[in-house]
């Protein structure tokens, strides 16, 4: 036994106490430490007792690795003391550093140390191995790079630690020297490495706000999850408000105890903007959720369960897109036997994307491949590729025609490709009739998303907006005329105004109703918002659903007499209300512009719905007021009439002839009825008259005045119904204008409207390209002209390279150097 453990009789010494311990009754000594977990006593009058609370405290799991109850360093450890924070431990490192520097005189060169024959081998590896140290300590790269590179390598190891326990990875991340860090990861070095009081290299990038070396080690598998002896982890190290908290979670890593986790938001929020934004948040949930029920598309094609995407910095250095020559690093090379399973890829197997980077891929992978063909490669390869494109896109528009999502994921990226051809220099004139194919396909997959959609309103169009009563009140009307086939029930007592006009229950909630009209409106919109279609494509869409709405309405109203009665008119108007006031809501105007003005022209959805619903309004008013009329009372009919001129004088007739008058009700009066017969009757001579003028030769105005292909005015349909634009509407409120002209051109000629006709369809012009793909007049929207520069997303290439697309680089670099482009 050794001599320190015997007393001086030569017996054992008694075993010293530990410090934490009482050595009286009266000590009171306090020993602050983070194992104590202090408790409050408050009694409990209910139960009679007292109770204890706790102080909640971290987790920590159990540690049996020593049972030995003869463990004197354990013993003598004073636990009274507190565990080392940051700032002592970085002094610590300041005085090792220190040591390291006096110690190191002389270790300059390592290639005399090599060359030394005098020194043995040992001796040779101690001196290279502290010159490793404290070259990675002073962040000498250069010094770092030729130790691991040069003859000397074999005797360093890169992870051994020096006398106070720390290897060269964490001295240069303590100190901030990134270029070292990146060195010795690239020789080997293990990045979760810890000292002797278990710090790893993260822990001290984290300590010492070095964000740039936190997120290298990160991205080279450095854990998070390593405990110090005190147990902290890397994390535990950050503030939950710092810049080093926002720059990690953007770079995709959650913050983990710090107090930031899946629920990370900027704390510069205010209340009222946090809520506003969790308001957002829900309403966009709830689209979501009612796009995939209305259009019957995957949940997932509609972004329920899209992670938001880091915002990167905007780097205002970066290189430009150069669409006046081709650049190497703007182009995608292939090989033509690529070509299929490149296209088959980006096409065919290509699913809906939602993301900014992923959405315009398709488009971004076709053009950068037609850059390349055209200007590197030969015009039958371009060829190919555009043909063999434009194959496939039919047939995957085929073959999802009753999907919209996928139909408007196609006409987003077909709209973008097209832009992008007019806008490359050398493609331009190349492409041209590859961009009138191209138009032809925007044009058919346009109208496939408006049949989708009619088909859809369709099903509800009689429930939901002839049917529904909105008012209560009406079902006890009796017509004219209409015989009751069974015995009328006793009259029973009438129910109190309270429970008349108490709100529907779940079960009448759940009846078709004017909002699964407007909430299919509003399904298609977001899906058209989500790909980011053109907005003058988008507002052609609405246009051409409101008008099938108008017409349909109109010409069922017209068709079946059930509904040509003062009362259903009324329920009718006010759920023809409820389109009007969704029209409001979503009011918005496609970016067109015109005349080189800087003001955008396209039409309003207010002004298309009031628009297309006129007829269908104007009829409905007729059917509520002509029974009003007083038989003699001729201005009154003729100002009624001068308020309903998207109506003719035939299905004003039709409308009073067919009516349904309630019990007591008039009629149209007989006089009424004559001077609505006599200006039909000159209508039709008008009309018989225009038609003879219009089969007489007549000499043109220029050799090519009926093939110049003009922007229609007005869409006419095979019945020869007419639909008036902004400027007949406008020629019909100038009291200088025709009277009889005005009425030929607002009213329809038939009986019934045409609710197949398609409105005239225009594609975004250049300008309204340049503006919505671009930064805008006077480029400042940088950031959106950002978002449409062709390029294709990192983890898309090396889905092509897993794959099997791309074996390895068609050119090596050096092929390009002096090449002219």
């Amino acid at each position: 036994m050794d001599s320190e453990h015997l007393s001086n009789n030569g017996e054992p010494k008694p075993r010293a106490m530990p410090a934490d311990l009482p050595t009286s009754l009266d000590d009171r000594r306090h020993a602050p430490m983070e194992d104590y977990i202090p408790e409050t006593e408050m009694y409990d009058g209910w139960q009679g007792q007292s109770q204890f609370l706790t102080t909640p405290a971290l987790a920590k799991p159990l540690n049996f690795g020593n049972l030995s109850l003869n463990d004197d360093a354990d013993y003598e450890r004073d636990i009274s003391k507190p565990p080392k924070d940051s700032d002592t431990r970085l002094m610590e490192m300041l005085q090792a550093q220190a040591a390291a520097h006096q110690a190191g005189h002389g270790l300059e060169d390592e290639q005399t140390i090599l060359n030394d024959n005098k020194l043995s081998e040992s001796e040779k590896k101690d001196m290279l191995q502290k010159a490793m140290t404290m070259a990675a300590s002073n962040g000498d790269v250069s010094k770092v790079k030729r130790l691991l590179g040069g003859n000397g390598q074999p005797l360093i190891d890169v992870n051994a630690a020096d006398e106070d326990g720390t290897p060269p990875l964490i001295y240069a991340s303590c100190f901030g020297h990134e270029s070292v860090v990146k060195a010795l990861i690239d020789a080997g070095a293990d990045v979760n490495r810890q000292d002797r009081n278990q710090w790893s290299a993260l822990m001290w990038a984290m300590t010492n706000r070095h964000k740039g070396i936190a997120k290298l080690l990160l991205d080279n598998g450095a854990s998070s999850d390593q405990k110090t002896s005190s147990g902290r982890t890397a994390f535990d190290f950050v503030p939950p408000d710092s810049d080093m908290s926002f720059y990690l979670h953007d770079n995709g890593y959650n913050i983990g105890n710090a107090g930031m986790g899946d629920d990370f938001y900027n704390p510069g929020f205010s209340q009222d903007r946090f809520e506003e934004e969790m308001a957002e948040n829900e309403l966009r949930r709830r689209l979501m959720m009612d796009s995939a029920r209305d259009l019957e598309v995957d949940l997932g094609n509609v972004g329920i369960d899209d992670q938001p995407e880091p915002a990167d910095e905007f780097e205002e250095e970066q290189q430009e897109f150069d669409w006046s020559r081709c650049l190497h690093d703007q182009m995608f090379v292939f090989q033509e036997h690529e070509l299929d399973r490149i296209l088959d890829i980006i096409i065919t197997k290509m699913t809906p994307q939602r993301s900014p980077t992923q959405k315009p891929v398709p488009a971004n992978m076709i053009f950068l491949s037609a850059r390349y063909a055209h200007y590197h490669a030969s015009s039958e390869l371009l060829e190919k590729l555009l043909v063999t494109a434009m194959d496939l896109i039919n047939d995957v528009v085929e073959r999802c025609q009753w999907d919209m999502t996928i139909l408007a994921f196609w006409i987003s990226n077909a709209t973008l490709l097209l832009h992008y051809l007019k806008k490359d220099a050398g493609l331009v004139e190349a492409t041209a009739e590859f961009q009138a194919h191209l138009a032809e396909l925007i044009n058919e997959i346009f109208i496939l998303i408006v049949r989708d959609a009619e088909r859809r309103l369709d099903k509800v169009l009689d429930a939901a907006m002839l049917d529904h009563e909105t008012i209560p009140g009406f079902e006890d009307i009796t017509f004219q005329n209409e015989w009751k086939l069974f015995k009328r029930k006793q009259t029973v007592k009438e129910e109190p105004l309270e429970k008349r006009f108490r709100p529907p229950s779940p079960k009448q909630r759940a009846k078709p109703a004017p909002r699964n009209v407007t909430s299919l409106l509003s399904s298609t919109l977001f899906v058209l918002d989500l790909y980011d279609i053109h907005s003058v494509i988008t507002a052609q869409i609405v246009s051409q659903l409101l008008y099938w709405l108008g017409a349909e309405l109109f010409n069922r109203i017209m068709s079946n007499r059930k509904y040509l009665a003062r009362t259903k008119a009324m329920q009718i108007r006010m759920n023809v209300s409820i389109l009007e006031d969704w029209a409001r809501t979503n009011n918005r105007q496609a970016e067109h512009y015109e005349g080189g003005d800087t003001r955008a022209s396209g039409e309003t959805v207010m002004d298309a719905a009031r628009r297309f619903l006129a007829p269908v309004i104007q009829l409905l008013q007729w059917l509520q007021c002509f029974s009003s009329l007083d038989a003699d009372d001729l201005e009154a009919l003729v100002g009624t009439l001068q308020q309903l001129k998207r109506l003719t004088p035939q299905q004003l007739i039709h409308a009073a002839t067919h009516y349904r008058p309630e019990v007591g009700e008039k009629g149209l009066p007989k006089s009424a009825m004559k001077y609505l017969v006599a200006i039909q009757k000159e209508a039709a001579l008008k009309r018989d008259r225009r038609r003879s003028r219009a089969a007489s030769p007549l000499p043109k105005s220029g050799p090519d005045a009926s093939s110049s292909p003009t922007t229609p005015v007005k869409g006419r349909s095979n019945s020869g119904n007419l639909l008036d634009t902004p400027g007949s509407v406008a020629s019909a409120r100038n009291p200088d204008a025709n009277d009889a002209s005005d009425e030929e051109e607002d009213a329809p000629e038939h009986l019934l409207m045409d609710p197949a006709m398609m409105l005239p369809f225009t594609l975004p012009s250049v300008t309204d390209m340049l503006v919505s793909y671009g930064a805008g007049f006077g480029g400042v929207n940088r950031e959106r002209e950002r978002k449409y520069i062709p390029s294709v997303p990192a983890e898309f290439l090396e889905k092509l390279e897993v794959s099997g697309v791309r074996k390895e680089p068609m050119f090596e670099e050096k092929d390009w150097e002096n090449e002219e482009v």
